[in-house]
């Protein structure tokens, strides 16, 4: 993330020395279908840099995501390690309901390639980083454990790209992690567990955007395949895969 940040101030320097630069925000939802479904508030914002005449265009996309209300969890599928008993964490009966909650944010930089006049397609390429987070609660015990996982890599990408009052574009990518960790936290002993993901697979997206003056909507379903972890000392995190369908409404400066 600090690699990412430093591009992003890069980026703004060129900017002040004659790129045309546009800022957007954007507010939208996601589903993330994961151990659970669950509805999620989204807030994301991002900076382009394009000098005029010129086919390619710099970019810096930030998004994060947040749980809008908590899932239950399917207690036959998912099995934990009590947490120590406390005021504030009193014993789990096999009946009690856990809820998780999840969270996550992603950055994204990097140079595409288009025009705006005509027809054309689009290829990109960025660094991409990304973040995804359960937590495990109940009425019961506040906190019972979390799995985080972040993923750093390359992502490349080819769409197409219609002009018109209200442009169309379509794209599809496929990241690919260098690195991923994943670690899981908890009130036991042995945690928090940290450890590199050697079975790293590509996790995909596909996304939809239409543009009208300001005013910009874009549909996306992304793919993540995520690794699993041996932990001798407590919990193993089994590889799981997220499928997370997503809309923004962004609003162009």
């Amino acid at each position: 993330m600090r690699f990412l940040g430093i591009l992003f101030f890069l980026f703004i320097s060129i900017g002040v020395f004659g790129q045309k630069f546009r800022f957007n925000s954007s507010i939208g939802t996601s589903l993330i279908s994961w151990h659970e479904n669950q509805s999620t508030l989204d807030l994301a914002a991002g900076i382009s840099f394009q000098n005029p005449g010129k086919k390619h265009k710099i970019f810096v996309e930030l998004k994060t995501i947040g749980n809008i209300s908590g899932s239950l969890i399917n207690r036959s599928q998912y099995v934990f390690i009590e947490p120590p008993v406390n005021p504030r964490n009193q014993p789990i009966s096999p009946s009690d309901e856990l809820v998780a909650q999840y969270r996550g944010g992603q950055a994204e930089a990097g140079i595409s390639w288009t025009s705006q006049h005509k027809i054309s397609f689009i290829p990109s390429l960025s660094i991409y980083s990304k973040s995804i987070a359960r937590k495990i609660s109940s009425s019961k015990s506040e906190y019972i454990e979390e799995e985080k996982y972040s993923l750093h890599g390359i992502s490349a990408g080819i769409g197409v790209f219609i002009p018109g009052k209200t442009s169309v574009s379509l794209q599809a990518k496929i990241f690919e992690p260098l690195y991923e960790e994943v670690t899981l936290y908890g009130r036991y002993v042995g945690v928090p567990y940290q450890s590199l993901v050697s079975d790293k697979h590509p996790n995909y997206k596909l996304r939809a955007d239409m543009n009208h003056g300001h005013f910009g909507l874009a549909f996306a379903v992304e793919v993540l395949n995520l690794g699993g972890a041996e932990n001798p000392n407590s919990k193993s995190i089994q590889a799981s895969q997220a499928i997370i369908p997503s809309t923004l409404l962004t609003y162009f400066f």
